[in-house]
């Protein structure tokens, strides 16, 4: 489960309903998104009362097919999400990945992982997928929790708002992208998508993320560190 950012000011960018996906006149994929392409996806799992954030990352190609798994934590409420992240990507990256998908960019109780850091130190291109209306009154929500809420506010903001993508089938997400176009970004997440309006890859992420934290809070239960 993520929470997600839209304008931190609370309110949608007015340009926002009038956003549509722009196709090319053949609707092509973008070239390097290639029959069996490979991305790094992440997701996470959490609780509001857990004290941490299970990071999963899985390189896998476009339909799903899993070749390797990588997890790491998060504080809940923290701001560390942007180095699990990187620690996640640095043990799956493979010269054969066309990009990186993640599951969201405001996570685990207002923790967050910056897009544009992990394309500079990556080298390849990053999409952020939210999959739900972007939440409003974030910043009113921020200032009232942290003290250091200035410095928080500033990393959202520079997320930057998400833009709306409609894929063929009807669903309705939002994406900010760095390294590609929102446009191209959307048109990756929708030929990876076999069941519902999740890409494969950020499908797969989720589960192994949720199962990996169940397993780890039983072996807590059990005082077994």
């Amino acid at each position: 489960m993520s929470s997600h950012v839209g304008d931190v000011s609370g309110n949608a960018p007015s340009w926002v309903s009038l956003v549509r996906q722009k196709r090319s006149p053949s609707g092509s994929t973008p070239s390097f998104l290639q029959k069996n392409f490979k991305v790094v996806a992440i997701a996470e799992s959490f609780r509001l009362d857990d004290k941490y954030s299970v990071y999963a990352g899985v390189l896998a190609r476009r339909d799903g097919a899993v070749e390797e798994f990588a997890f790491d934590v998060a504080t809940v409420g923290g701001v560390d999400g942007t180095d699990a992240a990187l620690r996640i990507l640095n043990a799956l990256l493979r010269p054969d990945v066309a990009m990186v998908m993640l599951d969201g960019c405001v996570v685990s109780f207002y923790n967050w992982i910056d897009g544009e850091v992990l394309w500079r130190r990556g080298g390849k291109p990053v999409a952020c997928y939210v999959f739900e209306e972007p939440e409003g009154h974030v910043e009113d929500a921020v200032k009232k929790l942290f003290p250091d809420w200035e410095a928080r506010l500033e990393a959202l903001r520079k997320l930057g708002p998400p833009i709306p993508y409609y894929t063929k089938t009807g669903y309705k997400i939002y994406i900010r992208a760095w390294g590609l176009d929102p446009v191209d970004a959307g048109r990756a997440a929708e030929v990876c998508m076999k069941f519902g309006k999740w890409p494969e890859p950020i499908r797969v992420a989720k589960a192994v993320a949720s199962g990996v934290r169940r397993f780890y809070e039983t072996f807590i239960k059990r005082g077994i560190s």
